[in-house]
């Protein structure tokens, strides 16, 4: 025992550092493990489609899923794309991927609003709406979603107006963004159209029995009061 008391008093200059190198590269190679357990890699290619302008852009998509099942990138196979909150539809399922976090607004719910990830996917399964934000998947209704800018996502049917005159009915999975107040522009799921039309500052609602939305002023209506829409930055997680 005293040989080995005087061992280390001898070397322990030279054990100490050896020792902390060696803890040290444990913790990384753990640190490491972790990290790529949640970040590889898996690549699947899906046709997919976006609408921009009013015009339909159809190309092939590599979404990155890790090994947790969530999807980490999105990109365009010999395409380029400037990815912002335009939805991304899925050409042979009612899917969609969200490239940007976006705000879920549930009028009937006293207009709360949540935050969902980038990435976040929403998904019809016969009449149920699904959302998956991060590892979790669950089923939702009467909500729109909001992308704390210009862009207006409904799930269900609703009906445009302007300056209170129907203007268009545009079926569930379908957009409306109003940009600058002067342009609008809608894409229609079912019929597979989009649009681009001058608006001149007029004021843009979207309705239907149980929604209604004010896209100029961005509220939605809860129990007859005005509840202001918010970016999604400041809220907290729809899966907390």
């Amino acid at each position: 025992m005293d040989k080995i008391v005087e061992f280390w008093k001898s070397k322990y200059k030279i054990l100490i550092p050896i020792m902390v190198v060696f803890v040290l590269l444990i913790t990384v190679y753990f640190l490491y493990r972790e990290y790529k357990y949640d970040n590889y890699r898996n690549r699947h290619e899906e046709l997919v489609y976006q609408y921009f302008g009013g015009m339909k852009t159809e190309y092939t998509g590599i979404i990155t899923y890790n090994l947790k099942d969530v999807i980490v990138d999105v990109s365009a196979k010999d395409k380029k794309i400037d990815y912002d909150s335009t939805p991304i539809y899925y050409s042979k399922n009612k899917k969609v991927i969200f490239p940007d976090e976006m705000n879920v607004v549930f009028p009937l719910r006293d207009g709360s609003q949540f935050k969902i990830y980038k990435y976040s996917i929403y998904e019809k399964d016969e009449n149920s709406n699904f959302i998956k934000s991060g590892e979790v998947r669950d089923e939702y209704s009467h909500f729109i979603l909001f992308d704390g800018k210009s862009l207006f996502y409904f799930p269900d049917e609703i009906t445009l107006y302007i300056d209170g005159k129907e203007y268009k009915k545009l079926s569930g999975m379908s957009y409306v963004k109003v940009v600058g107040g002067y342009t609008l522009e809608y894409y229609d799921y079912d019929s597979d159209t989009g649009d681009v039309i001058d608006i001149e500052g007029k004021e843009i609602t979207a309705k239907n029995d149980l929604i209604n939305v004010g896209l100029s002023e961005r509220y939605v209506m809860s129990f007859g009061k005005k509840v202001l829409l918010v970016n999604p930055y400041n809220l907290n997680s729809l899966n907390n």
